[in-house]
């Protein structure tokens, strides 16, 4: 494979070439491609890289599609030299995984959540060794871009299972109304998936739910449980008398890599623990946690309607986000 890969990118990158560099599951692989390439040559050398077989490959930020005809050639694109862009796709050895192996993949890590306390936030960011993860985390973490943030947007972090989606008895559910709310928010915001879950998992289902591959909104970058790190609570301790340890969603680790663009002025997390919060309360809004029951099929789960008519109103009405509390959004969300 790796003889009949060089043979294929024998060209230089030279004014007839071009370098690209995909981004799949934490890595990143070079590519030096001619320009008459087609998008299928593009697979296939991917699939040599990586051994996910072209039909399961999804590209994203190749083209201004993300799904593009595999006649399509690399010069027809008028991509930037060198070019980056993210394949989403399972390899073969995942592919094959048994049902009992797929059910063993952790989903959440410690579901249990209590009444997080704003008020410990002073105490928890000034902690010494809670700065120093932090940094490491900031400095350690590499964010792949899948789609360029917008000038003037607002940033809408949203936590995935028991958010977006449950997955019971092998099968995955969406919230009622997810596509219409992640539609309805993308004009005002970019918008940012973050799980506590691991990478392999996030991309077996975002693919199933189709969110890459949706033209109503696009998802500027996702993250996963890599991307925290755990903190010690002064003030709650479990039954044993230890310090309570929990991880978090530090948003300062996007803000650093992206000044420019986000900070507390401007985003919002939504999460159905209010615990990833610890380390910004203010950002934080707790969504009720989403479960699919059979229980009163006749009931509804309206909470993403309701969620949405108050992210729009903010973005509209609130020049400074630091200036708010979120802790009342759902009645005023009830009442708009």
């Amino acid at each position: 494979a790796a003889a009949e890969l060089s043979k294929m990118a024998a060209t230089k990158v030279d004014e007839q070439g071009y370098k690209l560099i995909a981004k799949w599951n934490g890595k990143k692989y070079d590519l030096d491609v001619h320009k008459e390439y087609t998008v299928g040559q593009v697979r296939k050398m991917l699939q040599m890289l990586t051994c996910v077989q072209p039909k399961r490959q999804k590209i994203i930020g190749l083209g201004k599609k993300s799904n593009l005809e595999d006649d399509v050639t690399l010069e027809s694109l008028q991509l930037k030299n060198p070019h980056s862009f993210m394949m989403v796709g399972c390899a073969d050895e995942d592919v094959m995984l048994d049902q009992s192996q797929i059910d063993a993949m952790p989903l959440v890590v410690n579901d249990l959540d209590w009444n997080y306390d704003p008020s410990e936030y002073e105490e928890m960011i000034a902690d010494v060794e809670n700065r120093q993860k932090l940094q490491d985390t900031i400095k350690n973490v590499d964010i792949s871009v899948i789609n360029q943030p917008r000038r003037d947007k607002k940033l809408l972090v949203l936590d995935l299972d028991h958010t977006l989606l449950h997955f019971k008895n092998k099968r995955t559910y969406k919230r009622p109304f997810c596509f219409e709310f992640l539609k309805a928010v993308y004009p005002f915001y970019d918008i940012v998936v973050w799980s506590q879950t691991s990478w392999k998992w996030l991309e077996i289902k975002l693919i199933e739910l189709d969110i890459f591959t949706s033209t109503d909104f696009f998802i500027s970058f996702v993250l996963d449980h890599s991307a925290m790190f755990t903190v010690r609570s002064k003030r709650r301790k479990g039954k044993d008398g230890k310090l309570w340890e929990h991880q978090v969603k530090a948003l300062e680790i996007i803000w650093q890599k992206f000044p420019e663009y986000y900070s507390a002025r401007n985003t919002v997390h939504v999460d159905d623990l209010s615990r990833n919060f610890a380390l910004n309360p203010n950002q934080g809004l707790k969504i009720s946690k989403f479960e699919k029951t059979s229980a009163d099929p006749n009931v509804e789960d309206t909470e993403l309607q309701v969620l949405q008519r108050y992210l729009i109103h903010i973005a509209l009405s609130v020049p400074d986000f630091t200036t708010i509390n979120h802790s009342d959004w759902r009645s005023f969300g009830t009442r708009a």
